[in-house]
């Protein structure tokens, strides 16, 4: 129970009433005060009886499916079931994942009507999310009090990885990069013609043209290129780090959900593999849509939790995935280039890929670590948070000088770049035919 302006006001006047009878020293005078208490009391314990027994739905709408980091909006619909006018004022305090505005909203609605609001919402993790109680509170028929209730829902939301824009954008997305390369022997579709070159097989003289020409011309193929890509995501301690308004496995999660629609767009096979301190999922390499929804399947299965408080081994990983691809692959390993710790492992798991693979790193820039060491001293605990973000810096560009050492690519961008660098190597990939 939360007391109203209006009742707190009749309390006072009350009060004022009661020291004025005894100053009045009348006994009489001196009773009055006792009547308006009374009032107050039973308007409250009548509220107390209705509000109790009100009959009125509060219920959150929220779309069963969810993309992580894209807002969508919750509609909370009040129905009031009685004659009576209803007023009631409650906070949308959403699971556990999922951002909610702060606040109060109020509701009003006259008898046997309904009314809504519409707030928006942002989810920040993976996995399905059942909808808690409302914290509500019933405005009272005399106006004096607000009635607490909760009131359970049913709704429920399963949080996935958002999708790559919308269905033009990435049709757009899935031309770049693509090309048809030359290649030596019977492709699938003429190139151009040339010019005769020493060691040039006989059978691609094309003898119309050289007879045109007066000289021998040589036909060019082309060959669709097909790639085998398998994402490596790392869900250990370091992913539940603060990237942008997601933390680093959602942002981790919706770079591979996309980059496996921008391969399959190119024809290419995808493949996933999440660990932390073991190998906690494997998709193999697969082409098509269905390649795209085990993958996307995974991801969504990626909750909070999974792979929480644990170290993360990029060994472990990197020997699992020398077993699931058997020829030559591009492998994109999504981790914490920052975390010094695990550096030395890093480098070797990259060094034991690139054996038969091409392994690209890639993940968040600390742009915040920049700060802190380029920031000027304005407390006496600044110069000592300037020089460890400094020594951090020092070691966590060895490490990405030892990575880059060994020919290994590294992008390292902010949240909101990363997407479009690891897209950019792929289509440089592609065109220079490295895989």
């Amino acid at each position: 129970m939360s007391l109203t302006a209006r009742t707190l006001t009749l309390i006072a006047l009350t009060l004022v009433l009661a020291i004025m009878g005894l100053w009045a020293q009348d006994e009489t005078v001196g009773m009055l005060w006792r009547i308006p208490a009374a009032l107050i009391l039973t308007g409250l314990a009548v509220e107390s009886f209705l509000a109790r027994s009100r009959r009125f739905s509060l219920r959150v709408e929220v779309p069963a499916r969810a993309y992580l980091g894209r807002s969508l909006p919750v509609h909370v619909v009040l129905e009031n079931s009685e004659r009576l006018p209803l007023a009631t004022e409650f906070a949308v305090q959403g699971p556990s994942g999922i951002g909610t505005p702060a606040g109060t909203q109020f509701l009003r609605v006259r008898g046997h009507e309904r009314a809504e609001a519409t707030l928006p919402i942002t989810p920040i993790r993976l996995g399905a999310r059942q909808w808690p109680t409302v914290r509500a509170r019933v405005l009272g028929l005399f106006g004096l009090a607000w009635w607490s209730r909760q009131v359970p829902q049913e709704a429920a939301v399963n949080v996935g990885p958002d999708l790559a824009g919308t269905a033009a954008q990435r049709a757009a997305s899935a031309n770049e990069g693509a090309m048809a390369g030359r290649a030596r022997g019977s492709g699938a579709e003429l190139h151009q013609l040339r010019p005769y070159r020493p060691g040039d097989p006989l059978h691609r003289i094309d003898w119309k043209a050289t007879a045109r020409r007066a000289g021998l011309i040589t036909r060019e193929f082309t060959e669709d290129q097909h790639l085998d890509v398998i994402v490596a995501l790392d869900a250990g301690r370091s992913s539940r780090l603060s990237a942008g308004s997601l933390d680093r496995l959602g942002t981790f999660a919706n770079v591979a959900a996309r980059f496996a629609e921008h391969a399959i767009a190119h024809d290419d096979r995808i493949g996933l593999l999440v660990y932390a301190e073991r190998v906690l999922s494997v998709v193999p390499p697969g082409r098509g849509h269905n390649a795209v929804v085990r993958v996307r399947d995974v991801l969504e299965s990626l909750g909070h939790e999974a792979g929480a408080g644990a170290e993360s081994s990029p060994l472990a990983a990197a020997l699992r995935i020398r077993s699931l691809a058997r020829h030559r692959s591009l492998v994109v390993l999504l981790t914490d280039l920052d975390d010094v710790t695990t550096g030395g492992e890093l480098t070797r798991a990259v060094r034991l890929l690139q054996a038969r693979h091409l392994v690209m790193v890639a993940g968040i820039a600390p742009h915040e670590i920049d700060a802190l060491a380029a920031a000027p001293a304005q407390t006496w605990i600044d110069p000592y948070r300037s020089l460890a973000a400094r020594e951090w810096q020092a070691r966590s560009r060895a490490q990405l000088a030892s990575l880059r050492s060994a020919g290994t690519p590294v992008v390292a961008a902010r949240p909101s770049d990363l997407e479009s660098a690891i897209f950019g190597y792929y289509a440089r990939l592609r065109r220079a035919r490295r895989v």
